[in-house]
């Protein structure tokens, strides 16, 4: 056997035990968001079974067990829409009925079809010519045409949904750092580095089974490394991992019974309360504490201010703490406060982010407007 492949055969299998341990720590974890864990252990699943495959041909199980490569060859084209459907849970969204999640899996299903069909001609003795008869004859060319394509689609799919989740947490929450997915996007660019590399690489050295098999063996290991590190980065994230409660959770108005009149009272109301109380000190200030503050369902205060007012919920808390900075640095005595002071003073959780929202709403750095404090 080739050394390389036989070297990444064993790596492999490392990771795969590993996958199958984490796999199992998701699975009886019983706090926090349950269908999100239960994916990413299918995931992993299927991640250790296809890291195996190199183990299974040193040992020759294949000969002992031909059937078991209809799953191992195929199981590559489980790995996007479990990677979809992961992200869905994790932004919290609906995952729809029985029959969206079988469309998901016919990619899978042909794969495995198309092997199955490959051990049966090939104890038939069967051949045929023509372009149906090669995909079957060859199962593996067939597999990398449907994962090439499954990168593409689920790869657009995610992004949208990242910006669906990006623009939720911006209508529900004044600080978002502990709960952005911005690393989960250099995440799914590497997936998709990865897979183009890996195709690319094989249709220049030909689609011969050396290079299918030493590919898909980098495949797998590149593959795992990225999925652990979305599940140890995740960990960082409590409120991601183990899921936003159901008191964080608040809907977009769908159907609101909000009446003008009543728009314009609240309106009122939280303006003035924004004023007096200067409640958006609080870093934790979130749109259910506020709506509970002003004794208003929470879709009333979204609607309020995002029709009303034309901003979304982190943009409006965001102005005040920077209307309550450019107070604090247009001061004689700014120039001795560090900026970080300033930052936690004004209700942002770190300097990173008050130098970026600082410069998004006033188009100049708190630095630059400490030195000239006059209109940009």
């Amino acid at each position: 056997m080739d050394p390389w492949i036989k070297l990444f055969s064993f790596i492999n299998l490392a990771g795969a035990i590993h996958a199958v341990i984490q796999a199992n720590i998701l699975l009886f974890v019983n706090k926090g968001n349950r269908r999100a864990n239960k994916i990413m252990a299918a995931f992993l699943l299927a991640l250790a079974i296809g890291m195996a495959n190199g183990f299974f041909n040193i040992f020759h199980v294949y000969n002992k067990w031909p059937a078991l490569s209809v799953l191992v060859g195929s199981v590559i084209l489980a790995y996007g829409p479990l990677f979809y459907l992961y992200v869905k849970a994790i932004v919290n969204s609906e995952v729809r009925g029985r029959p969206t999640l079988v469309i998901h899996g016919i990619p899978f299903l042909l794969g495995a079809a198309s092997y199955a069909a490959f051990l049966l001609i090939r104890q038939a003795g069967w051949t045929r010519s023509g372009l149906p008869a090669f995909f079957v004859q060859s199962p593996w060319l067939f597999i990398a045409v449907l994962a090439l394509a499954q990168t593409m689609i689920y790869t657009l799919l995610v992004v949208g949904l990242l910006r669906e989740y990006s623009s939720h947490i911006k209508n529900s929450f004044s600080t978002i750092d502990r709960i952005n997915l911005g690393w989960l996007r250099y995440r799914l660019i590497v997936y998709v580095v990865i897979w183009t590399a890996a195709l690319a690489t094989t249709a220049v050295i030909g689609f011969k089974s050396r290079a299918i098999t030493l590919s898909s063996q980098a495949v797998f290991f590149l593959v795992a490394l990225n999925t652990f590190a979305i599940g140890y980065r995740a960990m960082l994230q409590p409120e991601i991992f183990f899921g936003l409660s159901d008191e964080k959770r608040t809907r977009r108005y769908e159907h609101s019974n909000l009446t003008a009149e009543n728009a314009a009272l609240h309106k009122r109301r939280l303006l003035e309360i924004m004023e007096s109380e200067n409640l958006f000190l609080d870093e934790e200030i979130t749109l259910l504490k506020l709506a509970q503050r002003l004794e208003i369902p929470a879709s009333h205060l979204s609607q309020v201010i995002n029709e009303h007012l034309g901003r979304n919920y982190f943009e409006f808390i965001n102005r005040y703490r920077v209307e309550e900075a450019k107070r604090r640095l247009a001061m004689p005595e700014a120039g001795r406060e560090k900026l970080i002071t300033v930052a936690l003073d004004c209700g942002f959780n770190s300097v990173a982010t008050f130098n970026r929202v600082f410069k998004e709403l006033t188009g100049r750095t708190p630095s630059a407007y400490r030195k000239h404090p006059s209109p940009s």
